[in-house]
């Protein structure tokens, strides 16, 4: 009997995801394509960079999947579409290695506002302590001033739970903020103060016990940031554990 072939996930996938995207977007809009940007253009983007880099043979690609360690208890299920990955990478069967959770967000999507991305980091994180083979990754892409301001907002969040104390902000860029571009945030603080709210917490999945599922410490690294074209299309990658 065979042993499983062990694969891996290109260790620079998510550098590759933050170069590709600004230059598709820099070289779409010189074509006259600016109509077509959104979540889902850059979700496709992604799509082909990822379907490129691994080998199909080894690794599932899934678009929109519903992990189940995201849905409410089957007795506490309601109606409505279930709560999806925008990708989750594994591999194919036969074959054993890391997963990959990734989650994206577009700064010029109305959807894209603090509580969005908080869930989208918990959420990660959720998958996360299901399996510790899986990793996350969380792209946030748009204009590099849009993403300055959504990590400067992110931080001054965090800070309000704070008295008398100063919080690391959640998410940085290697610069003033931080050399190493690694971060981590508790979704709870020592005074009980939840990151996000009544509204961030509504979404997240319901134990057996109706009570939601909240994740562990958030730990990220950033991966890599770029910034093209006059117009300073941008997009930045971490990854989350």
């Amino acid at each position: 009997m065979s042993l499983p072939h062990t694969v891996s996930i290109k260790s620079d996938l998510g550098r590759l995801i933050a170069h590709a995207l600004p230059a598709k977007l820099t070289f779409d809009q010189a074509c006259m394509r600016q109509g077509q940007f959104g979540e889902t253009y850059i979700q496709n983007v992604i799509h082909e960079v990822a379907t490129t880099n691994l080998n199909v043979a080894d690794h599932w690609i899934r678009q929109n999947f519903a992990h189940p360690t995201l849905q409410d208890d089957r007795s506490l299920r309601k109606a409505g579409a279930p709560r999806a990955l925008d990708f989750f990478i594994t591999p194919t069967a036969g074959r054993v290695g890391r997963s990959l959770a990734i989650e994206v967000k577009w700064t010029l999507s109305p959807h894209c506002k603090l509580r969005t991305i908080i869930t989208d980091l918990y959420r990660l994180k959720i998958v996360r302590m299901a399996n510790h083979t899986t990793d996350g990754m969380f792209v946030l892409c748009g204009l590099r001033d849009d993403i300055s301001n959504l990590l400067t907002k992110l931080r001054a969040e965090s800070q309000k739970r704070a008295i008398g104390r100063t919080y690391g902000p959640p998410l940085v860029t290697i610069g003033e903020m931080s050399k190493s571009g690694n971060s981590q945030f508790a979704p709870i603080d020592e005074n009980g103060r939840f990151l996000g709210g009544t509204k961030v917490r509504s979404k997240l999945p319901i134990q057996s016990n109706g009570k939601p599922r909240i994740p562990t410490t958030v730990h990220a690294q950033f991966l890599g940031q770029a910034t093209v074209g006059l117009r300073a299309w941008s997009a930045a990658v971490w990854r989350i554990t």
